[in-house]
């Protein structure tokens, strides 16, 4: 393949660690999302304590990987941005995008912190958190149900955003992250 070929394609996609980052996330916050609200329903206290420390585990990795996946979004170069978004397209875009950044942060902290007692990472290792249970996992528990909610909502903006873009549209906003 003919060197600017590539470097032009390149450009206009996100890097190849960018995008193994965004559907690690992807995937991650779908899945905690189903299965923590879906933990409000399930009765067998085996099946709620096998899938809420899964959630508490995968969660773990998350945090690990958050301060690396914002890391990498300014240190790389930002691909250009697909050719038809108009410019406040772009803008909501870029809004949603940071309002989902700091949404995904809130949602991994006060899951961490709202844990009394600490918790065993998939079963191995012991994870200490700072609480005790009480009044502050409470109000943790609380404002992470909340950030959850609003992560969520944000999501299905960017998922609807995408599909319209791409679908409708025919801008090539999906293929960036593919």
């Amino acid at each position: 393949m003919d060197s600017s070929v590539a470097r032009v394609s390149s450009r206009e996609r996100y890097d190849g660690f960018a995008r193994t980052l965004h559907w690690i996330f992807a995937v991650g916050i779908v899945y905690a999302t189903v299965v923590g609200y879906s933990l409000h329903f399930i009765r067998n206290p085996s099946v709620y304590e096998f899938l809420s420390h899964l959630n508490m585990s995968l969660g773990t990795v998350l945090l690990v990987l958050f301060p690396i996946r914002v890391w990498w979004k300014f240190a790389r170069e930002e691909p250009a941005p697909p050719k038809g978004l108009r410019p406040e397209e772009l803008r909501d875009a870029r809004l949603v995008q940071k309002l989902i950044y700091l949404a995904i942060a809130a949602v991994l902290i006060s899951g961490y912190l709202m844990v009394p007692n600490g918790y065993r990472l998939f079963g191995l290792v012991d994870i200490p958190t700072p609480f005790a249970n009480g009044g502050i996992t409470e109000a943790l528990f609380v404002f992470h149900r909340f950030s959850s909610g609003a992560l969520a909502v944000l999501v299905c903006l960017h998922v609807v955003g995408v599909l319209v873009h791409s679908l409708v549209h025919r801008v090539r906003v999906l293929w960036m992250m593919l």
